[in-house]
This record gives C-alpha cells, sequence and structure tokens, in this order.
C-alpha cells in the first residue's frame, strides 16, 4: 500500500509557510522591537516554503504554474495586529497550526517527505517557544 500526500497535500503547509513569512516580516516592520526574532523567523519560514515548493515542483511538474502563482499571489496582511504582543500571539498560533499540520502529514507521506514535513514541525515548534 502506497502512503497517502503526494505532492498536492505539500500545498497546505506551503502556503501557511508563505502566510507566516509575510506577518512575521509585516510585524517586524511595523513593531521593530520584535525585528530581532521576527526577521529570522520569517527567513525561516520564506526557506520552508522554498523547499515545500522545490519538492512539489520536483514531483509534480504539471503543478509549478500554481504553486508558482501562489508565491506571487500572497497578500501582505491588511494591517499589522493591533500591538506587538498581539502579533507574537498571532505567529504563535499560526506557528502551533503548522506545527500540528507538517507532523500529522508526515505521517502520511512518502518517505522521502517525510523529513522536510518534521523539519518544518521541529522548526515551527522552536519558534513558538522562542515566541514565548
Amino acid at each position: 500500500m502506497r502512503p497517502a500526500g503526494g505532492p498536492r497535500p505539500l500545498e497546505e503547509p506551503l502556503a501557511a509557510a508563505r502566510d507566516d513569512a509575510v506577518t512575521a516580516a509585516a510585524a517586524a516592520a511595523a513593531y521593530p522591537e520584535l525585528a530581532g526574532r521576527l526577521t529570522p523567523l520569517s527567513r525561516a519560514r520564506r526557506a520552508h516554503a522554498d523547499a515545500l515548493a522545490a519538492e512539489i515542483r520536483r514531483a509534480r511538474p504539471d503543478r509549478t504554474a500554481t504553486v508558482d502563482a501562489a508565491a506571487g499571489a500572497t497578500p501582505a496582511p491588511a494591517r499589522p495586529a493591533a500591538s506587538a504582543a498581539a502579533a507574537v500571539t498571532a505567529l504563535r498560533r499560526s506557528l502551533g497550526t503548522a506545527r500540528d499540520g507538517a507532523g500529522t502529514l508526515a505521517l502520511t507521506v512518502e518517505p522521502s517527505r517525510c523529513g522536510l514535513l518534521t523539519s518544518v514541525a521541529a522548526s515551527c515548534a522552536g519558534y513558538v517557544t522562542v515566541l514565548g
């Protein structure tokens, strides 16, 4: 029996990583006191997005246009969180959801994708702790 979770399910954690990267960058810009914590987070989530997109492109070249179009369509948040604390809380919540989603998906994908997803989940877990 072949594991579920081909490249298409990777699109959900890809979208979450892109959203987190944009949200963290916007919060760092709006609240400079958070930049030291949120800029590395934004970069890490952008790296997650890049790795997930690369895997989707590798496994499903027919999805390249969709993956690339979504990358260009990621909007910046309409407005920053009401406060620095609210920004951190929102990011912690989003990262917790991303951690749980990637971890759960890792149990269903082919072994070659498991490492990628567990790495994303571990990184998100680490940032949840750091932002705590």
